[in-house]
This record gives C-alpha cells, sequence and structure tokens, in this order.
C-alpha cells in the first residue's frame, strides 16, 4: 500500500497542469502585454511577440498541480495555482494554494505572489536563446570578461571576494538583467537567489523566499528599460557638480593633514585642477584607527583645514567611513563578531552612528564618504534587531548602509552630498552617488578587469561608476599604464586617482614623481574632465530617464550579436564611444556599431557602422569616436583648485558641439542648468530636406553651438533672422555666438 501511495504522489507532482478556465478567460490583455494560460505554461507576448514562457512557478521546490483563473479584468489577471500538500514542510494532508495576481504598469508586467506557507520560490522558464546582462559584478566565471551570462549558474549573493577573482572586491549584486531580446527580469528581493541561464534548453530564478515580487520590462535598448527599472526602485541619487569633476587620495596619508594640504599645493602649482580631495582610513582614533570617528592629532583642528580645502582651493573634501568598530565593543547594537559590525536595524546602533560623523566630520565639513568594508566576513547568521530573514541580511545589509549614510548626509547637506561604495546591490541607486571597482590590481590586467567591471555594472544600472586610477594593490607603475588609466578615469562616470600603494607602503606615484611628459598628460585628462563638466553633470542627473553613463555596447544595440562579448569598449552617453587601451601597445582593434563616427580628435575622419577597425594612437589620445545625430557640451561650470591660475573674469560660457544625422533624424539633449537653480532645459535638433533646425530654451550663460555640417551653408537664422556666422573649413562646421537668457531656433539652409 505504501508503495501505491508514492506512486500516486509522484503521479500528481509530475501530471501535466490542467486549466480552468471558461471560454477567453485564460487571454488577458494589458497595454503592449498580453498573457495567455497555454495548457501547463504561461506565455507572456510583447505585442503578440511570444517574449517569455514560464513553465511552471515553484514553491518550496513543487510544482503546481492546477491553475484556475480566479479573476481577469482590466486592472488585473489573478491566478490560483493548486499544490499537493508535500509542498509544505510538515504536511497536512491537504492541497495548498498560492494566488498570483499579474499586472502592467507602463511597460513592466509584474507577478505577485506571497503564500505564507512557502520558503523558495523559483521561476522555470522556457529557453529562447537569450543572452543575459548584469546580475554581478565580478568577472565571474573564471576571470572572464565577457558580460555574456548565457549558459551560466549565478549565485544572487554578496560576497566579499579578495582575490578570488582579478580585479579584488568589486562587490555588486542585483537581481536584475537584461537580455538581447528587448526585456529585463528584475526579482524584487534581498534573498539571496540562484540563476540558471539557458541551461538544458530552461532559465530557472531561484530566491529563498516565499514571496514572489517579479517584474518584466520591455525596451528598445538599455535606457528604455531602466526607465521602468528606475520606475520601480526609485529615480538614481543626485550628484552634485563638484563630484563631476577630478578627485584624489592616499590610501594612507602618513604626514596627517600638512601631506594632505601639501599634495593640493604641489598639483595647483602644476596647474592640474581638482574638484574634490578624500582621506583614507587611518585618520581617527579607536580600533584601527576608527572607531572614534574622529580625527587624530595628525588631522588636528579639522575645520580649519577643511575650510582651507574650501575656501582657498574651491575643493570639496571627503572621508573613508566603515560600518564596524573592528576591536572596540564600546558601541550600541554592534552585531556579534569580532568586525564589530552595527545592527544597522538598531535604532541605538544608527543613533551613534550618526551622532559621532555629526559631532567630528560634518561640523568640521566634510561633504561626502566613501564607504568601504561592509561585505567582508559579515556575520550574516547573528539576528537583527528587526528581525530580518537569515536569507537577507548579507544583501540588504549593503542596502542599509547606503540607506543610512545617505540619510546622515541629507539631513546634514541636502543634495550637496556624495557618498560612493564598492559593494552594493539593488535598491541601492536612490542612496548611493556612485560605485568604484573594488581593490583592483596596479597591472595592465588590473586596468582591464576594471573596464569589464564598469560594463557589468551598467547592466545593472547603476549610473555613476569609477576605478581607482592607477589601481589599488601596487604603487608605482609605468608611465604608459599611467596614463591609460587616467585617460580611462576620465571617460569613466567618476575620476578619483590614487596616489600611493597599498598602505602607503611601497612607491608613491603622484605625477611630479614621473616625467614632464606624463604630468603633462595627468595635466590635460584633468582639465578635459574639468570642461565636461555641464555634460556630465547633465548625464547623471538625467539618469533616471536616459540611462547609465557608461553604456556597454550590447545595452545600446541589443540587436547585434558582435556586441555581446565586448567588454572594452562603451558609450559614454549616447554621443561618444571610448575604446581604452589596455596594454603596452598603442594599437587595438575597435568594431563600430550601427550607425555613422566621426574622429574626436579629426572630425573630418568618417567610418560607418557595422565594422571594425584598427587604429593607433599617441600615448597621450584614448580612441574615441563620435556618433552622428548627437550633442555634447563643454564649459567650466566650477573652477575648484583651477581659480588660482585661471586668467579672465567669472563669466561662464558653454560651447555646445552638435553633430547631425541623415535627414529624417532627430536628438534631443536634456541639459541640466546648473547656474539656473538645476533646470532641465531640451537641445533638439533635426535634419530634413537640406535644413539643420536645432531650438534651445533661454540658458544662464552665453553659448557658443559649434555644428558640423561638412559644407559651408547657404544661409543661417536665429529665430527668423539672418545672423553673423563663422565658418571653420578645416572641421567643416558653422561656429554661431547667442547671448545668455534668451531662447533660440537655428535654422541652416544647406
Amino acid at each position: 500500500m505504501r508503495y501505491l501511495i508514492s506512486l500516486l504522489i509522484l503521479a500528481l507532482l509530475f501530471t501535466p497542469v490542467k486549466i480552468r478556465a471558461g471560454e477567453g478567460e485564460n487571454i488577458w490583455t494589458s497595454g503592449k502585454f498580453k498573457v495567455e494560460i497555454d495548457g501547463s505554461k504561461i506565455v507572456i507576448m510583447n505585442n503578440n511577440k511570444k517574449m517569455v514562457v514560464i513553465s511552471s512557478i515553484e514553491f518550496n521546490f513543487t510544482k503546481p498541480i492546477s491553475i484556475s483563473v480566479k479573476m481577469n479584468t482590466p486592472e488585473k489577471l489573478s491566478l490560483e495555482m493548486k499544490y499537493p500538500s508535500e509542498a509544505k514542510y510538515r504536511e497536512e494532508g491537504k492541497p495548498l494554494y498560492a494566488q498570483v495576481d499579474i499586472s502592467v504598469s507602463n511597460n513592466t508586467i509584474e507577478f505577485f505572489s506571497d503564500p505564507k506557507w512557502s520558503e523558495h520560490v523559483t521561476i522555470n522558464m522556457e529557453d529562447n536563446g537569450e543572452h543575459f546582462f548584469g546580475i554581478l559584478e565580478p568577472l565571474y566565471p573564471g576571470n572572464r570578461k565577457s558580460p555574456d551570462l548565457r549558459g551560466e549558474v549565478v549565485d544572487v549573493d554578496i560576497q566579499g571576494n579578495g582575490d578570488q577573482y582579478h580585479e579584488n572586491y568589486a562587490d555588486v549584486w542585483s537581481a536584475f538583467y537584461m537580455t538581447n531580446r528587448g526585456y529585463a527580469s528584475f526579482f524584487d528581493t534581498f534573498a539571496k537567489g540562484r540563476y540558471k541561464l539557458g541551461i538544458n534548453n530552461q532559465t530557472s530564478l531561484y530566491h529563498r523566499t516565499g514571496k514572489l515580487e517579479w517584474y518584466i520590462s520591455i525596451g528598445n535598448n538599455g535606457d528604455e528599460i531602466l526607465k521602468e527599472y528606475y520606475g520601480i526602485i526609485g529615480k538614481p541619487k543626485y550628484v552634485p557638480m563638484w563630484a563631476c569633476g577630478p578627485m584624489a587620495w592616499r590610501d594612507e596619508n602618513k604626514g596627517g593633514k600638512e601631506e594632505i594640504l601639501s599634495d593640493i599645493k604641489k598639483m595647483t602649482e602644476l596647474q592640474i585642477p581638482f574638484t574634490s580631495w578624500l582621506a583614507d582610513r587611518p585618520y581617527s582614533n579607536g580600533s584601527n584607527n576608527w572607531s572614534k570617528m574622529d580625527f587624530n592629532s595628525k588631522f588636528s583642528n579639522p575645520k580649519e583645514w577643511i575650510g582651507e580645502i574650501n575656501n582657498k582651493y574651491g575643493m570639496q573634501f571627503m572621508t573613508w567611513v566603515g560600518p564596524m568598530t573592528f576591536e572596540d565593543k564600546e558601541f550600541p547594537g554592534l552585531l556579534p563578531n569580532f568586525k564589530g559590525y552595527m545592527d544597522l536595524t538598531n535604532p541605538d546602533a544608527v543613533r551613534e552612528f550618526k551622532r559621532r560623523l555629526n559631532e567630528f566630520q560634518y561640523s568640521a565639513g566634510v561633504k561626502g564618504h566613501k564607504m568601504d568594508r561592509a561585505e567582508e566576513q559579515f556575520p550574516e547568521m547573528s539576528p537583527w534587531y528587526d528581525k530580518t530573514p537569515e536569507a537577507e541580511r548579507r544583501n540588504k545589509y549593503i542596502y542599509l548602509y547606503a540607506k543610512t549614510i545617505d540619510s546622515f548626509l541629507s539631513e546634514k547637506y541636502d543634495k550637496d552630498q556624495f557618498n560612493y561604495s564598492r559593494g552594493a546591490f539593488h535598491r541601492c541607486q536612490p542612496y548611493l552617488s556612485a560605485l568604484w571597482g573594488g581593490d583592483s590590481r596596479a597591472s595592465w590586467d588590473g586596468l582591464a578587469g576594471s573596464i569589464a567591471n564598469s560594463m557589468r555594472c551598467g547592466f545593472m544600472g547603476f549610473p555613476v561608476w569609477g576605478s581607482d586610477v592607477g589601481g589599488y594593490l601596487g604603487g608605482g607603475i609605468s608611465e604608459e599604464l599611467y596614463a591609460r588609466w587616467l585617460e580611462f578615469g576620465s571617460w569613466s562616470g567618476f575620476f578619483e586617482i590614487k596616489l600611493d600603494d597599498t598602505g602607503g607602503k611601497g612607491e608613491e606615484r603622484p605625477p611630479w614623481k614621473y616625467s614632464a611628459k606624463l604630468i603633462n598628460i595627468f595635466r590635460n585628462c584633468a582639465s578635459f574632465r574639468m570642461d565636461m563638466e555641464p555634460f556630465i553633470y547633465s548625464l547623471v542627473n538625467t539618469s533616471y530617464k536616459n540611462g547609465v553613463l557608461m553604456k556597454p555596447l550590447a545595452y545600446v544595440f541589443p540587436e547585434d550579436k558582435k556586441t555581446f562579448d565586448i567588454w572594452n569598449e562603451y558609450m559614454f552617453g549616447n554621443t561618444f564611444l571610448v575604446a581604452p587601451i589596455t596594454d603596452s601597445s598603442s594599437t587595438r582593434k575597435i568594431y563600430l556599431p550601427k550607425g555613422k563616427w566621426l574622429d574626436f580628435y579629426n572630425r573630418n575622419i568618417k567610418y560607418e557602422g557595422e565594422t571594425e577597425i584598427n587604429i593607433t594612437v599617441p600615448l597621450d589620445h584614448i580612441p574615441i569616436f563620435v556618433k552622428s545625430n548627437s550633442f555634447y557640451i563643454t564649459g567650466r561650470m566650477l573652477d575648484g583648485n583651477s581659480k588660482l591660475w585661471k586668467n579672465g573674469g567669472n563669466e561662464k560660457r558653454l560651447n555646445i558641439y552638435a553633430f547631425p544625422g541623415e535627414m529624417g533624424d532627430r536628438i534631443t539633449f536634456d541639459y541640466i542648468d546648473y547656474l539656473d537653480n538645476n533646470k532641465e532645459k531640451n537641445f533638439v535638433m533635426s535634419k530634413s530636406n537640406d535644413i539643420i533646425e536645432i531650438s534651445s530654451p533661454p540658458l544662464s550663460t552665453e553659448a557658443v553651438y559649434v555644428i558640423k555640417t561638412d559644407v559651408g551653408p547657404k544661409s543661417v537664422t536665429v529665430n527668423g533672422e539672418k545672423i553673423k556666422w563663422e565658418w571653420d573649413n578645416a572641421y567643416g562646421t558653422v561656429i554661431i555666438h547667442l547671448k545668455k537668457e534668451e531662447g533660440f531656433h537655428i535654422q541652416i539652409r544647406n
């Protein structure tokens, strides 16, 4: 008899699902989505094209034995799924039920269910040949730089990887991925999980939670998909103008405040501009020169010397922080662990953390933090004050760390503050200004690995990413490597430069230790970054609708199979294609996707897209291409320390570079006018019948338009009136000078 019962149970588990629905109830349409219950499957279509086929939704690793359509209204489709009693750990002999509600908002469809008897969720989908991008920053598997995760098993669980991967502690994870088929998946949970991507004709998404909150968003490219994603998790955090410029630091300031001021003074004497500076640990009293969170005797009178950095040099100042006290146990609300991690759900711990930073740092003018160490040897088994389940603790802690530090800074400075971290999880974006790519090696492989890390973070929807320029693990490096890393850093979302060896032990690498040639490259990279402030500032603060700054090629061109494995090229905004040099040679192959491209340094050199080229550049150039039908803007909005050597007054000016596309093309650039209360203003350009038209609202500065037309125009009008204009025959550009505080409609006839 027992044998017959076992056979009956197996038959129930593996019997195809029976759908009980009246005529027409098994098809539901909302917006662009159509959901069809087809036998044992749930088919999701986008504009009547099959997109995702769910073969089963398992709770506690058990498939349903039947599905009923419980409700079919324009707003919602509710399915009742019946599971055998064995799906619950302590079976009660009765069937178990889970209601799955399906709804649509904009271009996103959501699946929600919360059966109280479940502790595990698995979504099984048919393999449709998708390629998968995102989920994690480390170069998994096996230090592979390609971002394509098809055919891999990936754990969704933050780990402090140490030296497991070449880049060290590149610790960003997300239960979010994009595909090349016009959709992305987001499982909204902090619970650890495991994804099997396109293996044995199936993709499976597992999380150790009983709650299903799963979203599928559609779009033609990464920008469109992330606009949907940010609609779920919240807009990315505002980034102040001063954080868009260069920043420098040492791993250890052995000379204390005098060394910091000396470094800034020497940079100023070399006319190398900066807008911010950082002090890394150690700088405090207490355990590991941190736990008291104050400034020790080497950094005494912080208000005075930080004030000098602010007032004399026009720069902002930041410090290192960690969510632990190490061996110092004189702190409320610590988790039981030798690292002394704070329980960030314990009000006493958060209150004391805030008090110390307010009293010792913010009162002295510290305006931001480098957030470190939250993912190392974390005591995930220790119970929390708010009873967060063990399976969620590691991932949720990173999120709480970002949210907690942001709350401290926001209360003191509102939006005029900046925090960046090496560890992050989804939902950190509204609370984290930027990421940096962990403790990379000071080597060519470290540079290459950092670029690959940045691409993975772009797919995960983290808008601003940077690396320790020159590498973290190592001191003096070759001039060639230093130059190439500086160039990459200046074309990253966040540009920060490390000036010494690990722990300040070995050979340091400030520019004055190198040749005049390297100093000039250093200066040019920093100066170029300063000139790009309005462009970068506009990109980072419209990322909620325009996507990440460093866009992987498969993110922009998902239909192009040749982009899937590319890790060493990216779009910077929607204007530039950047292709860093990652070895000691000056030559590399570059793939140019669909479109027309201009050489950044010689804009008379043009390339047709969907082709591979070989290019050689000198040491002071990084391969850059400008996409037709695009804008970019330059103009130094903040001077930083360059105010001490710049000529002329304080009058600001924008240079607006426009590259018209083909007939019928139209492009919009969303400009954030820093000098006009951060108002968003739109530049619009179109081309039709040999007429180029550009419109702009009133600006707070004078503007010079440089418009690529190749041939001298027959006429140029502004607001319908002919004006004086210049023609640059060498570059094939029309140059127009316009006054501030006026709106313009430019028309150029060729």
